[in-house]
């Protein structure tokens, strides 16, 4: 089954309103969180995290990351400058998870990709040990399995040397993998003004079985990232804070990058 992206046109009164107040819900808590960020950068906490996002080095795009404070992560990707006239997005990905192994409880995106219009969300079932996406099908998972999302607060809140080489469950979309992480390297990157040393991961996704395609399309991130031709690699400072510096996806000659914001 496939969400129809219909539902968000005039004429679908009901859903169509739940995704404006969603969106307006997140532009207001966007704006909010741009007021407090230098604030919570000098005294050694991270609220919301700040990306440019470019494409041959050019810059198409930002993304807000709310760090990982308890069990949530909240992600928004959206278009700037001349791509946000010929190309514009903003994307939403809203995740739940378990504190002890990251195991995803609930998901939901909500997309707007051009003329393209996509919500999705699922949730775990735990005395079935199903993940069920509304509306959409469900799928046994274990208890621990994660989406790429709660892999990403993963790598905020535990020491990378306990997380290398390690196999992990990672639910997708109706796909699942088995991923893992590897110190490719320890770099010194810049960070307002000052030298920070961090993890360089490589991030490996190997699909597990038969994959099944739940959606017939999806957004450019969700359906691009599993390409097993993609080179993923992730930046994460070593101290406390775990920040991601920077992370980026490669498919041939091109590379979407995602550089922390200085």
């Amino acid at each position: 089954m496939v969400f129809c992206p219909n539902c968000l046109h005039p004429g679908h009164g009901t859903f169509r309103g739940f995704g404006e107040v969603y969106l307006e819900t997140m532009r207001l808590k966007l704006y909010i969180t741009t007021l407090g960020i230098s604030l919570s950068v000098l005294f050694g906490s991270v609220d919301t995290l700040y990306y440019d996002l470019t494409i041959f080095g050019i810059k198409c795009g930002e993304i807000s990351y709310l760090y990982p404070q308890n069990n949530r992560l909240l992600i928004t990707a959206r278009s700037t400058g001349l791509i946000d006239y010929i190309f514009p997005f903003e994307n939403n990905y809203d995740t739940t998870f378990d504190t002890s192994f990251y195991g995803v409880q609930y998901y939901n995106k909500l997309i707007r990709q051009g003329n393209f219009k996509q919500q999705v969300s699922g949730e775990w079932d735990g005395s079935s040990k199903k993940i069920v996406y509304e509306k959409l099908e469900s799928f046994q998972r274990p208890n621990s399995c994660m989406n790429l999302f709660s892999f990403l607060a993963r790598l905020n809140k535990e020491r990378g040397d306990m997380l290398d080489t390690q196999w992990f469950p990672v639910e997708h979309e109706g796909s699942l993998f088995k991923s893992r992480v590897l110190i490719a390297d320890t770099i010194k990157m810049e960070s307002s003004g000052r030298s920070v040393l961090c993890n360089h991961f490589r991030l490996d996704l190997i699909p597990i079985n038969d994959q099944i395609k739940m959606l017939d399309r999806s957004d450019y991130f969700s359906q691009n990232i599993t390409r097993p031709e993609a080179i993923k690699q992730v930046w994460v400072e070593q101290n406390n804070l775990r920040r991601i510096m920077k992370a980026s996806a490669k498919i041939g000659p091109i590379a979407v990058v995602a550089t922390l914001r200085q």
